[in-house]
Protein backbone atom coordinates (compact mmCIF):
# COMPACT_ATOMS: atom_id res chain seq x y z
CA UNK A 1 0.00 0.00 0.00
CA UNK A 2 3.09 2.66 0.95
CA UNK A 3 4.66 2.08 -2.40
CA UNK A 4 1.49 2.38 -4.64
CA UNK A 5 1.52 6.08 -2.68
CA UNK A 6 4.75 6.61 -3.70
CA UNK A 7 4.22 5.60 -7.20
CA UNK A 8 1.07 7.65 -7.22
CA UNK A 9 2.74 10.45 -5.97
CA UNK A 10 5.28 10.44 -8.44
CA UNK A 11 3.16 10.30 -11.07
CA UNK A 12 1.41 13.22 -9.69
CA UNK A 13 4.60 14.79 -9.54
CA UNK A 14 5.38 14.26 -13.10
CA UNK A 15 2.23 15.35 -14.88
CA UNK A 16 2.36 18.48 -12.86
CA UNK A 17 5.63 18.88 -13.79
CA UNK A 18 4.22 18.91 -17.98
CA UNK A 19 2.36 21.93 -17.37
CA UNK A 20 4.77 24.50 -17.54
CA UNK A 21 6.62 22.23 -20.38
CA UNK A 22 3.61 22.20 -21.96
CA UNK A 23 2.34 26.04 -21.50
CA UNK A 24 5.79 26.84 -22.99
CA UNK A 25 5.20 24.66 -26.40
CA UNK A 26 2.07 26.71 -26.82
CA UNK A 27 3.66 29.87 -26.49
CA UNK A 28 6.41 28.80 -29.16
CA UNK A 29 3.72 27.83 -30.90
CA UNK A 30 1.48 31.27 -30.92
CA UNK A 31 3.78 34.04 -30.81
CA UNK A 32 0.35 36.04 -29.57
CA UNK A 33 0.30 33.92 -25.96
CA UNK A 34 4.23 34.39 -25.16
CA UNK A 35 4.26 37.50 -23.00
CA UNK A 36 0.88 36.00 -21.33
CA UNK A 37 2.45 32.91 -20.44
CA UNK A 38 5.82 34.65 -19.72
CA UNK A 39 3.88 35.97 -16.66
CA UNK A 40 1.95 32.60 -15.72
CA UNK A 41 5.63 30.99 -15.34
CA UNK A 42 7.44 33.24 -14.02
CA UNK A 43 4.87 33.18 -10.86
CA UNK A 44 4.05 29.59 -11.39
CA UNK A 45 8.00 29.70 -10.59
CA UNK A 46 7.97 31.87 -7.93
CA UNK A 47 5.13 30.07 -5.76
CA UNK A 48 6.32 26.63 -6.61
CA UNK A 49 10.16 28.04 -5.10
CA UNK A 50 8.62 29.68 -2.12
CA UNK A 51 6.96 26.22 -1.36
CA UNK A 52 10.17 24.58 -2.05
CA UNK A 53 8.09 21.68 -4.01
CA UNK A 54 10.06 19.41 -6.21
CA UNK A 55 8.44 21.11 -9.57
CA UNK A 56 9.94 24.42 -8.96
CA UNK A 57 12.71 22.88 -11.21
CA UNK A 58 10.17 22.09 -13.94
CA UNK A 59 8.55 25.70 -13.51
CA UNK A 60 12.20 27.12 -13.47
CA UNK A 61 13.46 25.13 -15.97
CA UNK A 62 10.58 27.09 -18.83
CA UNK A 63 11.63 30.73 -17.51
CA UNK A 64 14.49 30.76 -19.80
CA UNK A 65 13.31 29.77 -22.89
CA UNK A 66 9.87 31.53 -22.39
CA UNK A 67 11.76 34.87 -21.92
CA UNK A 68 13.68 34.07 -25.23
CA UNK A 69 10.22 33.82 -26.88
CA UNK A 70 8.31 36.82 -25.57
CA UNK A 71 11.94 39.05 -26.54
CA UNK A 72 11.80 37.39 -30.36
CA UNK A 73 8.32 39.29 -30.90
CA UNK A 74 10.17 42.68 -30.78
CA UNK A 75 12.66 41.26 -32.69
CA UNK A 76 11.53 42.53 -36.35
CA UNK A 77 12.36 46.35 -36.46
CA UNK A 78 16.47 45.53 -36.20
CA UNK A 79 15.91 41.75 -37.78
CA UNK A 80 16.91 43.67 -41.72
CA UNK A 81 19.08 46.07 -42.96
CA UNK A 82 20.12 47.36 -46.11
CA UNK A 83 24.06 46.32 -45.67
CA UNK A 84 25.54 49.61 -44.14
CA UNK A 85 26.37 48.11 -40.79
CA UNK A 86 26.99 44.48 -42.11
CA UNK A 87 30.92 45.01 -40.90
CA UNK A 88 30.14 47.41 -37.76
CA UNK A 89 30.77 45.71 -34.68
CA UNK A 90 27.81 47.34 -32.70
CA UNK A 91 25.16 46.14 -35.95
CA UNK A 92 21.58 45.98 -34.72
CA UNK A 93 21.24 42.12 -35.76
CA UNK A 94 24.28 41.67 -33.74
CA UNK A 95 23.88 43.80 -30.57
CA UNK A 96 19.86 43.09 -30.39
CA UNK A 97 21.32 39.33 -29.95
CA UNK A 98 24.04 39.71 -27.79
CA UNK A 99 21.28 41.95 -25.55
CA UNK A 100 18.36 39.31 -25.93
CA UNK A 101 21.07 36.97 -24.98
CA UNK A 102 22.50 39.04 -21.63
CA UNK A 103 18.47 39.12 -20.77
CA UNK A 104 18.33 35.06 -20.81
CA UNK A 105 21.30 34.59 -19.43
CA UNK A 106 21.29 36.95 -16.55
CA UNK A 107 17.54 35.27 -15.24
CA UNK A 108 19.24 32.09 -15.68
CA UNK A 109 21.92 33.09 -13.67
CA UNK A 110 19.30 34.59 -11.11
CA UNK A 111 16.96 31.05 -11.17
CA UNK A 112 20.26 29.06 -10.72
CA UNK A 113 21.25 30.58 -7.98
CA UNK A 114 17.88 30.54 -6.17
CA UNK A 115 17.44 26.74 -6.83
CA UNK A 116 20.95 26.51 -5.67
CA UNK A 117 21.81 24.63 -8.76
CA UNK A 118 25.45 23.26 -9.78
CA UNK A 119 26.79 23.70 -13.18
CA UNK A 120 26.58 20.28 -13.61
CA UNK A 121 22.67 20.49 -13.55
CA UNK A 122 23.11 22.71 -16.59
CA UNK A 123 25.81 20.74 -18.20
CA UNK A 124 28.22 23.13 -17.91
CA UNK A 125 31.18 20.72 -17.58
CA UNK A 126 34.59 20.94 -19.20
CA UNK A 127 34.32 17.15 -21.31
CA UNK A 128 37.38 15.14 -22.17
CA UNK A 129 39.39 16.26 -24.26
CA UNK A 130 38.68 14.08 -27.24
CA UNK A 131 35.64 15.79 -27.34
CA UNK A 132 37.17 19.16 -26.61
CA UNK A 133 39.14 18.67 -29.57
CA UNK A 134 36.32 17.37 -32.07
CA UNK A 135 34.57 20.37 -31.01
CA UNK A 136 37.12 22.74 -31.75
CA UNK A 137 37.33 20.78 -35.48
CA UNK A 138 33.61 20.90 -35.86
CA UNK A 139 33.21 24.61 -35.14
CA UNK A 140 36.16 25.26 -37.70
CA UNK A 141 34.71 22.77 -40.22
CA UNK A 142 31.29 23.69 -40.03
CA UNK A 143 31.04 27.81 -39.80
CA UNK A 144 33.12 28.07 -43.30
CA UNK A 145 31.09 25.54 -44.72
CA UNK A 146 27.68 26.90 -43.19
CA UNK A 147 28.59 30.24 -44.78
CA UNK A 148 29.14 28.26 -48.17
CA UNK A 149 26.30 26.23 -48.01
CA UNK A 150 23.74 28.39 -46.16
CA UNK A 151 21.81 30.10 -48.70
CA UNK A 152 21.35 26.54 -50.56
CA UNK A 153 20.08 24.93 -47.16
CA UNK A 154 17.98 27.42 -46.51
CA UNK A 155 16.13 28.19 -49.82
CA UNK A 156 13.67 25.92 -49.44
CA UNK A 157 12.63 27.34 -46.20
CA UNK A 158 13.10 30.84 -46.66
CA UNK A 159 13.08 31.17 -50.31
CA UNK A 160 16.29 33.04 -52.32
CA UNK A 161 18.95 34.19 -50.08
CA UNK A 162 22.27 35.64 -51.10
CA UNK A 163 25.08 37.40 -49.05
CA UNK A 164 28.44 39.04 -49.66
CA UNK A 165 31.14 37.04 -47.63
CA UNK A 166 33.56 39.08 -49.28
CA UNK A 167 33.19 41.42 -46.39
CA UNK A 168 35.90 40.94 -44.23
CA UNK A 169 35.52 42.65 -41.37
CA UNK A 170 31.35 41.18 -41.08
CA UNK A 171 33.34 37.96 -39.47
CA UNK A 172 33.66 39.95 -35.69
CA UNK A 173 29.84 41.22 -36.28
CA UNK A 174 28.63 37.90 -37.31
CA UNK A 175 30.74 35.64 -34.59
CA UNK A 176 28.76 38.58 -31.72
CA UNK A 177 25.91 37.35 -32.88
CA UNK A 178 26.62 33.71 -33.38
CA UNK A 179 28.24 33.22 -29.74
CA UNK A 180 25.26 35.17 -28.32
CA UNK A 181 22.60 32.85 -30.18
CA UNK A 182 24.32 29.76 -29.60
CA UNK A 183 25.24 29.95 -25.71
CA UNK A 184 21.74 31.47 -25.07
CA UNK A 185 19.79 28.65 -26.70
CA UNK A 186 22.05 26.21 -25.72
CA UNK A 187 21.82 27.03 -22.42
CA UNK A 188 18.35 27.70 -22.29
CA UNK A 189 17.18 24.81 -24.03
CA UNK A 190 19.84 21.96 -23.54
CA UNK A 191 20.84 23.38 -20.38
CA UNK A 192 17.86 24.76 -18.04
CA UNK A 193 15.26 23.80 -19.83
CA UNK A 194 16.38 19.86 -20.56
CA UNK A 195 18.32 19.76 -17.27
CA UNK A 196 16.15 20.88 -14.60
CA UNK A 197 12.94 19.10 -16.34
CA UNK A 198 15.32 16.18 -16.12
CA UNK A 199 15.36 15.88 -12.35
CA UNK A 200 11.43 16.03 -12.23
CA UNK A 201 10.37 14.29 -15.19
CA UNK A 202 13.31 11.93 -16.56
CA UNK A 203 16.12 12.03 -18.83
CA UNK A 204 14.59 11.36 -21.61
CA UNK A 205 11.40 12.65 -21.88
CA UNK A 206 13.28 15.60 -20.72
CA UNK A 207 15.01 15.71 -23.79
CA UNK A 208 12.23 15.01 -26.21
CA UNK A 209 10.39 17.89 -24.77
CA UNK A 210 12.78 20.59 -25.30
CA UNK A 211 13.61 19.36 -28.83
CA UNK A 212 9.99 20.01 -29.69
CA UNK A 213 10.03 23.24 -27.84
CA UNK A 214 12.87 23.96 -29.82
CA UNK A 215 11.30 22.78 -33.25
CA UNK A 216 7.91 25.12 -32.08
CA UNK A 217 9.98 28.20 -31.75
CA UNK A 218 11.91 28.12 -35.11
CA UNK A 219 8.66 28.09 -37.42
CA UNK A 220 7.61 31.88 -37.89
CA UNK A 221 6.30 34.24 -39.94
CA UNK A 222 9.41 34.77 -41.59
CA UNK A 223 9.24 30.94 -43.43
CA UNK A 224 8.13 30.74 -46.53
CA UNK A 225 5.17 28.41 -47.10
CA UNK A 226 4.88 25.75 -44.33
CA UNK A 227 6.77 26.04 -41.72
CA UNK A 228 6.22 22.23 -40.44
CA UNK A 229 9.34 21.23 -42.53
CA UNK A 230 11.59 23.59 -40.90
CA UNK A 231 10.18 23.06 -37.45
CA UNK A 232 10.47 19.24 -38.29
CA UNK A 233 14.22 19.70 -39.21
CA UNK A 234 14.85 21.53 -36.38
CA UNK A 235 13.31 19.98 -33.71
CA UNK A 236 15.46 17.04 -34.77
CA UNK A 237 18.29 19.04 -34.40
CA UNK A 238 17.59 20.19 -31.21
CA UNK A 239 16.54 16.36 -30.37
CA UNK A 240 20.56 15.16 -31.58
CA UNK A 241 21.96 18.10 -29.43
CA UNK A 242 20.45 16.72 -26.39
CA UNK A 243 21.25 13.86 -27.00
CA UNK A 244 24.92 14.69 -27.31
CA UNK A 245 24.67 16.69 -24.46
CA UNK A 246 23.62 13.65 -22.00
CA UNK A 247 25.81 11.21 -23.85
CA UNK A 248 29.15 13.53 -23.14
CA UNK A 249 27.41 15.33 -20.43
CA UNK A 250 28.58 18.73 -21.30
CA UNK A 251 27.05 21.80 -23.96
CA UNK A 252 30.36 21.80 -25.25
CA UNK A 253 30.01 19.83 -28.78
CA UNK A 254 26.65 21.08 -29.54
CA UNK A 255 27.54 25.25 -28.49
CA UNK A 256 30.31 24.84 -30.55
CA UNK A 257 28.35 23.07 -33.58
CA UNK A 258 25.34 25.56 -32.96
CA UNK A 259 27.65 28.87 -33.35
CA UNK A 260 28.84 27.49 -36.25
CA UNK A 261 25.96 27.29 -38.00
CA UNK A 262 24.14 30.55 -36.43
CA UNK A 263 27.29 32.51 -38.41
CA UNK A 264 25.63 32.71 -42.01
CA UNK A 265 22.35 33.98 -40.23
CA UNK A 266 23.83 37.22 -39.11
CA UNK A 267 25.21 37.39 -42.87
CA UNK A 268 21.78 36.41 -44.63
CA UNK A 269 20.37 39.44 -41.84
CA UNK A 270 22.94 41.91 -42.03
CA UNK A 271 24.64 41.40 -45.34
CA UNK A 272 22.45 41.37 -48.50
CA UNK A 273 24.03 41.57 -51.48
Amino acid sequence: MQARRVLLADWRGVGRSSVPLGLLALAAAIPVLRLPILVTLVAGTAVAITRRSRVRWAWAAAVPVAISLALGVVRAPVAVTDGSDCANLASPVAVWRATEAAVVLAALAILAATLHASRTSLSLRWPSRHIVRLSIIGFVVVGPLALVVGPLVARPFFGPITYDVTIVGAILPALLFAVANGSMEELAYRGALMGWSGRVVGVWPAVVGQAVVFGLAHSGSDVAGNGVPLMLALGVGGLLAGVIAVRTRSLLFPMAIHIGLDIPIYYAFSCPS
